[in-house]
């Protein structure tokens, strides 16, 4: 059966939303129990299997993105065009404020190889935490971008398949004590793979109907996920899984407001502006002497305001401008090709 559903997947965008907030949640509460001796504390891990909900979510809006593009090109530039602008705005803005404000030196090297988004392939750390996220989601990009350019992907579930054997290969191997470069598994993005899969299997269930092949896959991926990483991973794969479904097929229709669509629209600003700037938000004003409470609701309102500037002032825009730029120049190729 295939849903009945036209346009945009507003539940998705809530999704990302939600899952942003969770992982800025779980960033600031468990920072401020760690050193500043707060009671609250939603652990990383949690913030750490929302990011696992943004890949099933990525997995979904890329193959929806795919299907709308007539060259890997057309492909690359969408998705230049989405995540580089802002990347480069929130970590130039994170080098600053943390140098002026708080006193942080910079290191010049480590800002250069991060603007490449490539800083892990380069072996140099990650000026945040959080954009090893992206690191994957590169990777993963790159590997679509392939197969689109090769048509492997008129047989999507062929190459589901063969993702997860892959994963599971690797993942035994693994097992056996078999030192593997770490560069292939990142290339492929293998430990994550089940998370990609399933959100690609889901959009092609939400777009052509649902069939018993697409459904063995997901539950082929979540077997995959408990193989690699255990019983408590498989058991939070399913749960999102469940909520990633549920959104597709307008179970969450009740979670779409004004208010959640802002937080998705804001979503990826959030997340890669939000964790280095509060933290040592959060640490000054305990030097203060404000409460726990006040000094986290000062740095999450301060966040949100942060990410929703970046959003109209530099994501919005920057995307636009980028996007009709690259339109006009790939118009005169095509009428004269």
């Amino acid at each position: 059966m295939k849903p009945e559903r036209v346009g945009r997947y507003q539940e998705i965008d809530v999704l990302r939303g939600l899952a942003a907030l969770c992982v800025l949640l779980s960033h600031y509460t468990s920072f401020a129990a760690r050193y500043l001796g707060a009671t609250l504390n939603l652990d990383l891990q949690y913030g750490y299997y929302a990011v696992e909900l943004f890949f099933i979510i990525s997995g979904f809006v890329i193959f929806f993105t795919i299907e709308r593009c007539g060259s890997w090109r057309e492909f690359a530039v969408l998705r230049c065009t989405r995540l580089f602008p802002t990347y480069w705005t929130a970590l130039t803005l994170m080098v600053v404020v943390e140098a002026v404000a708080f006193g942080e030196k910079i290191w010049w090297g480590g800002y250069v190889a991060n603007m490449t988004m490539l800083q892990e392939y380069l072996g140099v750390s990650n000026l945040d935490n959080v954009f090893w996220s992206l690191t994957v989601e590169i990777a993963f990009y790159l590997d679509m971008a392939i197969l689109f350019s090769t048509g492997a992907l008129r047989r999507p579930e062929l190459v589901a398949t063969l993702w997860l054997i892959a994963a599971l290969l690797w993942s035994a191997v693994q097992t056996l004590g078999v030192a593997l470069s770490p560069w292939l598994s990142r290339l492929l993005v293998l430990p994550y793979a089940s998370f990609f899969v399933t959100g690609m299997m889901l959009y092609l269930i939400a777009s052509q109907g649902a069939t018993s092949l697409r459904a063995a896959i997901i539950v082929a991926a979540l077997a995959v996920e408990t193989w690699m990483h255990g019983a408590e991973h498989g058991a939070v794969a399913v749960l999102l899984v469940s909520i990633a479904t549920a959104a597709v097929i307008g179970w969450l229709r009740f979670l779409v407001s004004p208010v959640t669509l802002w937080l998705g629209a804001i979503s990826y600003p959030l997340y890669v502006s939000h964790r280095n700037i509060g933290y040592s938000t959060l640490g000054y004003l305990h030097q203060l002497g404000w409460s726990n409470a006040s000094a986290l609701l000062a740095t999450i309102s301060g966040a949100l305001i942060a990410a929703t500037i970046l959003s109209y002032a530099v994501e919005r825009p920057a995307m636009r401008a980028l996007r009709q730029f690259y339109r006009r120049r790939a118009l005169p190729v095509a009428q004269h090709s």
